[in-house]
C-alpha cells in the first residue's frame, strides 16, 4: 500500500543527492490468529472507510477497491489513481496509517495484545472526507475516527486524511480510549491532557517507524533530534496553514521539544498542557537515541572498520525506537482506573519498566538505571511531582498467587472478586468500601532480544471511590474515582507491580497538583485532536454553546425538508451495520442542528 511518508507538502530533503519521496510502499499484514481478509473500502474487521459526498452528505460506495494478486486470493493491494486528493487516495492513506497504528499498539513490542473498542463493538469507521472544517476527532459514540478537510490561510488545500501525524493522533485517541476509557468517562482538564499527549507520542512513534523519515531528519540534522525536527513537531503542514492563536504564525500545530513547567501552564488549556508531558517523553527518546549513536560510534563491524555517522545514528535510531516503544506503551497498561493526572502516568511507566526486572530475574543495565533516573528527574524538574520517590511503586509479595488458580483469577469474576476482598489492604482498598473487578488481561511482551524469553503477565485492575473528608458543616464533596492495578507473573504468579493511583493515597478532597481543578468537565466522549480551533471549538473539538456550526453541509438543501422521511442507505460490504447506522443518523442530526 502506498502511504505518505509525512504531510502531502512538507519537504523531506534529499540524502546523497536523491531527493526524498513523499510516499513509500508499506505492507498491511493481518495477525496470524485473524479470520479477516482485506475488502473494498478499504475494510476489514477492526477498521473501515466509510465515504460521504461532502456537499449532500450522502453515504458513497467505497472509494477504494481492493485488488487481489490471483483469483480469491487474499493477498493484494489497493491501487490508487494519480490525483493526489482523490477520494481513494484519502482513503487508503487514512485506513493504511490507521491499521499500522492499531498494529503497532498491539504488538509484542508495545500492549502485546489486542484492545477491546470503548464502544464495545468490533469495528472503528474511518471518514476520510467529514467535512469542510479544520479539525479531525475520534467519536466513542460513533465508533468513528473523521478527517476534515480546510484551505489554510496561506490558501493550500489541506486534507487532515493525507497527514501522518493527525491519523496516527486519532488512532491514538481510540486506541487510548479503549485502555482506560475512564479518561473519557470522567473527562477534567488534566486527563484531556493526558489524551493529548498520548496521542502526540504515538503519532512520533508511528513517524520513527519509517526508515526514510528517519534517514531525511538525521541527514537535515546533523545526525541530532534535539531541535525542531519531523518527529518533535506535530502535524507540521496543518500547523503552517492554520495560524495559532491571535494569528500567530507557527511551523506544527504541537511542538514536542520545549523546555515547559506546570508552573508555567498554570493557565493554559488542556492541549497547551499535554505539551509539557509530551515534552518529558520527547526527552526520554532524546537521550535514548544519544545514548545508542555513542555506542555505535565505538562498533567495529566487519574488518574492524567503524560506521559512518550517518550510518551509527540510522542504527541507533532504529534502536531507540523500538526501546522508547516499549517504555510508552507498556506504562499505559499499567494504569490504573479512575481520576488520573500526569504523576500517575510516570508511575505507570516506572512500574512497566522495572516489572521486566521482575520478570527476568535480571538487575537492570547501566543504561536502564540512567534512562529510569532520569525520567523520574524531569517530573521533579518541571514541577509535576516533589520528589522522585512518588513515582515509584511496591511489589508486595502479599499480593503473590498459586500458578494454579492464575487461569481461574482471569476467566471467572468470582474468583477475581474473592482475590481482591483477600487482598483488599495490601492493594489499598478501605475497608467496607465497595469495589469493581474490571476483566482482567492477558498479555505476552517481548522484553529484550530474541534470545530472552517474552513475559507473559496477568493485569487485574480494581475500581472503587474515595470519599472525601468531612467539610466543617458536615457535608462532603463529591466522590473521586480511584483505582489500582496488579500485574502477575504468569509463569509462577508472583506480583510483579502495584500501581494506585495517587488519588487512592490521598487523604480530603484536595486535587492533585498537575489536576487543577477536580471537577469534571461534561461528560462528553468526543476527544478532538486538535487545538488550532481553540477559539472557536470547546476541549473536545464540538462547538461550543451559542458558536455557529461549522460551514458543512450534511444533506443537501432540497432534501432538507424530507430528510427524515428518507431511507437510510445500505452499509458498504464489510462495513459493521450498526456502526454504520450509528454514525449516519449522528450526521444527519448534526446537519438539521
Amino acid at each position: 500500500m502506498s502511504l505518505l511518508i509525512q504531510d502531502d507538502s512538507v519537504d523531506l530533503g534529499a540524502i546523497d543527492g536523491a531527493k526524498v519521496p513523499l510516499r513509500e510502499n508499506r505492507e498491511l499484514a493481518m495477525p496470524d490468529d485473524a479470520n479477516d481478509r482485506f475488502l473494498d473500502g478499504p475494510a476489514c474487521r477492526r477498521l473501515a472507510v466509510v465515504d460521504f459526498d461532502p456537499e449532500t452528505g450522502m453515504p458513497l460506495p467505497p472509494p477504494a477497491r481492493f485488488e487481489p494478486n490471483r483469483d480469491g486470493g487474499l493477498d493484494g493491494t489497493y491501487p490508487i489513481d494519480d490525483a493526489p486528493d482523490s477520494p481513494a487516495a484519502l482513503a487508503v492513506n487514512a485506513f493504511g496509517i490507521a491499521f499500522r497504528t492499531i498494529r503497532m499498539f498491539e504488538g509484542p513490542d508495545a500492549l502485546g495484545r489486542r484492545v477491546t473498542w470503548a464502544f464495545g463493538g468490533e469495528q472503528l469507521l474511518v471518514v476520510p472526507r467529514a467535512g469542510e472544517r479544520a479539525n479531525a476527532a475520534y467519536d466513542r459514540k460513533t465508533r468513528s475516527l473523521a478527517f476534515s478537510s480546510f484551505t489554510g490561510t496561506n490558501g493550500e488545500r489541506v486534507h487532515t486524511a493525507l497527514s501522518r501525524d493527525i491519523v496516527a493522533h486519532e488512532c491514538g485517541h481510540a486506541l487510548l480510549d479503549a485502555v482506560q476509557p475512564s479518561l473519557s468517562d470522567r473527562p477534567t482538564r488534566e486527563s484531556i491532557a493526558i489524551h493529548e499527549a498520548v496521542a502526540d507520542v504515538i503519532a512520533v512513534l508511528m513517524a520513527l517507524d519509517s526508515d526514510r523519515l528517519r534517514s531525511s531528519v538525521l541527514a537535515r540534522s546533523g545526525n541530532r533530534i534535539d531541535e525542531h525536527n519531523a518527529f518533535s513537531s506535530i502535524a507540521e503542514q496543518f500547523g503552517v496553514s492554520k495560524p495559532g492563536p491571535g494569528g500567530m504564525a507557527r511551523h506544527a500545530l504541537r511542538e514536542l521539544a520545549n523546555d515547559e513547567t506546570l508552573a508555567a501552564l498554570a493557565g493554559a488549556g488542556s492541549h497547551e498542557l499535554s505539551t509539557l508531558l509530551s515534552a518529558i517523553y520527547y526527552d526520554t527518546l532524546r537521550e535514548i537515541f544519544e545514548g545508542r549513536f555513542a555506542q555505535e560510534r565505538r562498533v567495529r563491524h566487519d574488518g574492524g572498520r567503524r560506521q559512518t555517522p550517518a550510518q551509527a545514528a540510522n542504527r541507533a535510531l532504529g534502536t531507540a525506537h523500538l526501546i522508547f516503544r516499549r517504555f510508552v506503551l507498556r506504562g499505559i497498561d499499567y494504569l490504573p482506573p479512575g481520576d488520573l493526572g500526569f504523576a500517575d502516568i510516570g508511575r505507570a511507566a516506572f512500574a512497566a519498566d522495572r516489572a521486566i526486572d521482575g520478570a527476568t530475574g535480571r538487575r537492570p543495565s547501566a543504561e536502564v538505571r540512567r534512562r529510569r533516573d532520569a525520567f523520574a528527574t524531569r517530573f521533579v524538574t518541571r514541577g509535576i511531582v516533589a520528589a522522585e520517590a512518588q513515582l515509584h511503586g511496591r511489589r508486595p509479595s502479599a499480593l503473590d498467587v498459586p500458578p494454579a488458580q492464575l487461569e481461574a483469577l482471569r476467566d471467572l469474576d468470582y474468583a477475581a472478586y474473592e482475590y481482591v476482598a483477600a487482598h483488599r489492604r495490601a492493594i489499598g482498598i478501605p475497608a467496607g468500601v465497595p469495589f469493581t473487578v474490571l476483566p482482567r488481561i492477558d498479555a505476552t511482551k517481548r522484553v529484550g532480544p530474541a534470545q530472552v524469553p517474552p513475559q507473559r503477565e496477568l493485569l487485574v485492575k480494581v475500581a472503587w471511590d474515595r470519599l472525601p473528608e468531612a467539610r466543617g458543616d458536615g457535608t462532603r464533596g463529591r466522590p473521586v474515582p480511584v483505582g489500582a492495578t496488579v500485574s502477575l507473573r504468569w509463569e509462577d504468579g508472583r506480583c510483579l507491580a502495584l500501581v494506585r493511583s495517587l488519588a487512592a493515597e490521598r487523604s480530603g478532597s484536595a486535587p492533585g497538583s498537575a489536576r487543577g481543578s477536580a471537577v469534571p468537565q461534561p461528560a462528553e466522549v468526543l476527544v478532538a485532536a486538535l487545538g488550532a480551533d481553540a477559539a472557536t471549538t470547546d476541549v473536545h473539538g464540538a462547538p461550543p454553546a451559542g458558536a455557529a456550526a461549522p460551514a458543512r453541509s450534511v444533506r443537501s438543501p432540497s432534501s432538507a425538508g424530507a430528510g427524515a422521511a428518507r431511507p437510510l442507505a445500505p452499509p458498504p460490504p464489510g462495513v459493521d451495520p450498526g456502526a454504520f447506522f450509528d454514525l449516519v443518523r449522528a450526521r444527519g442530526a448534526l446537519g438539521r442542528a
